[in-house]
């Protein structure tokens, strides 16, 4: 049934070039293994799999996905058509790469999990593993001698504060 929605919200959306939110095929669902009230619901367009939002009803993850939406819109010139088919995108990992061994060590010894076994992207942050606590910070700066600079977190960030507090 999601499918043939996601498909006449696709036809449909040949009759117009500008789409708005009421022209993608809506999802919505009740997470039954949230541990976090605001990740209790969750929705999503049929067919783009990167665009999720998440709410504490259904009510506030439909809003959420508008604003995300709207953002998305803002910060991409083309938009997918409504109800296609949007293939998931990683972002890059040129400046994970580029400190792979302070990942690696960082991993073990302020993450706990072993590096390789999994995904991380330049984007990637400490939010990510519900790290951006002050414990976790006050580790970081005991272990590596860094207080990270920017609120978002982002690993690739941190590695890069770790070299160069290394090369000085």
């Amino acid at each position: 049934m999601k499918q043939l929605k996601a498909k006449i919200k696709y036809l449909k959306s040949f009759l117009k070039s500008d789409w708005n939110f009421n022209d993608y095929p809506l999802e919505t669902w009740k997470n039954p293994n949230a541990e976090q009230s605001d990740l209790e619901y969750c929705a999503k367009f049929t067919n783009w799999w990167s665009l999720i939002a998440h709410g504490e009803s259904e009510n506030q993850a439909i809003e959420n996905l508008k604003k995300g939406l709207a953002d998305f819109k803002k910060n991409n010139p083309r938009i997918p058509r409504p109800g296609a088919n949007v293939p998931l995108e990683f972002s890059e990992t040129d400046r994970i790469e580029k400190y792979e061994e302070i990942a690696v060590d960082f991993f073990d010894k302020i993450i706990g999990i072993n590096f390789y076994d999994c995904f991380i992207s330049d984007l990637s942050s400490l939010h990510d593993f519900d790290l951006a606590d002050n414990e976790t910070l006050k580790k970081i700066e005991l272990e590596f001698g860094i207080k990270p600079k920017d609120k978002d977190y982002f690993l690739s960030d941190i590695f890069e504060q770790i070299n160069e507090k290394a090369s000085s």
